[in-house]
């Protein structure tokens, strides 16, 4: 038996301690006094509060040893994740490991359960395939998260233009690439990298090595254009896929605040190529022009609405049972309207950025607050403010 588990997964000082007593959260059995606190962790942390009202240091110190070996053992297996402090009952017989993981696990549920109901439930409405981060962070946060999309993400219904564009950036005639979606960046690459595999493509670029991330944009065939995207989650997602940031990233991550970045660029008489989404406003295209510079746009993706809502989330809303509706574009607030219409007023929405607000309160919808800054981190800010408000 071992008493040895990480400083991380565990209380270190009053002040951690007296924030679970305050929390007035509890459980017990005839063996424990359990209290807990939701931590936003991935993990629990334990604290043990062992008195001299249980018995000598002998007992005392067998206690501890105890609680912690039971604790190492089944922390996994707990439910939720907690600030735990273990009380012993007075006159309680010093436990085994075993008793004790059974006692902890068991409480912890019991907890669980009843925490369950109280936690604010929010409804994320982004495409299917983005939202498993969102989703882990916002539980993490104590959120009950509850997934609708609002639109799906689809291939264009032909890759031509694409594939054009790809050809003109082989032969330099693009002085910048500019992305304003995630979607966008996983959309052109996917399709380089399929080109980039057909065999009389690897057969015209002879010694062309292909790996799954194209890290090395030069030897793929594009040339080291410079890159420009709309904000720090586009700038994220570039970086994962082919291990480089953008050269541009505006202050306000708006296709506005994009425009202006790139201001002395297109007083150059710059050219621009903008992979974008099948829709969308066309003001990055006309302030880039207006200032002097000459733009391409290409769809590399369709954004479709969803045609019908999941009954059990129309049910919940209209009992007035979701707390939050994140709204993360002006598509998906269009959407959003189309499923559920006049539900929408009996939960919160959550706005990513002024643009978005607009459209909603166009639509009728008034968003009950909007994000500081245009991006996810904006938008849990938001989420965490209303919690507690």
């Amino acid at each position: 038996m071992t008493n040895h588990f990480p400083k991380s997964h565990r209380l270190l000082n009053r002040e951690q301690f007296q924030k679970v007593f305050a929390a007035r959260c509890s459980a017990a059995d005839h063996a424990i006094i359990l209290f807990a606190l939701p931590n936003g962790l991935p993990h629990c942390r334990l604290g043990l509060s062992v008195s001299k009202k249980i018995g000598n240091a002998a007992v005392r110190n067998r206690w501890k040893r105890l609680l912690r070996e039971a604790f190492r053992q089944c922390q996994h297996t707990i439910s939720g994740n907690f600030d735990l402090v273990v009380v012993p009952q007075r006159n309680a017989d010093v436990r085994t490991v075993k008793n004790l993981q059974q006692s902890l696990k068991y409480l912890t549920a019991k907890i669980a359960s009843r925490t369950e109901n109280k936690r604010p439930t929010v409804l994320l409405t982004r495409p299917a395939h983005q939202t498993e981060s969102m989703k882990t962070k916002l539980e993490s946060l104590g959120f009950r998260v509850l997934l609708q999309p609002a639109i799906d993400i689809l291939p264009p219904e032909s890759w031509q233009e694409t594939d054009d564009v790809l050809q003109k950036l082989q032969q330099n005639e693009f002085d910048w690439l500019i992305f304003s979606s995630s979607n966008g960046i996983h959309a052109f690459f996917d399709r380089l990298e399929g080109k980039l595999t057909e065999p009389q493509v690897k057969a015209a670029t002879g010694r062309l090595q292909i790996d799954s991330v194209l890290r090395d944009l030069p030897a793929k065939g594009i040339p080291n254009i410079p890159i420009a995207v709309v904000g720090s989650g586009t700038d994220l997602a570039l970086y994962e896929r082919i291990g480089r940031h953008a050269d541009v990233i505006p202050q306000a991550f708006t296709a506005e605040g994009l425009a202006e970045a790139l201001l002395p660029e297109t007083e150059k008489g710059k050219r621009f190529l903008h992979l974008r989404a099948s829709r969308g406003r066309d003001v990055l295209k006309r302030l880039l022009t207006e200032s002097g510079g000459s733009v391409t746009e290409v769809a590399v993706y369709r954004s479709i609405d969803r045609t019908q809502a999941d009954p059990k989330i129309a049910e919940l809303l209209r009992q007035g049972k979701i707390d939050s509706i994140t709204v993360t574009s002006s598509a998906i607030a269009r959407s959003l309207v189309n499923l559920f219409g006049e539900l929408l007023h009996r939960t919160r929405l959550v706005s990513i950025s002024p643009i978005t607000t607009q459209t909603l309160c166009d639509l009728g919808f008034s968003p009950a607050s909007e994000a500081e800054e245009a991006s996810l981190a904006g938008i849990f800010a938001c989420l965490a403010a209303g919690s507690h408000g």
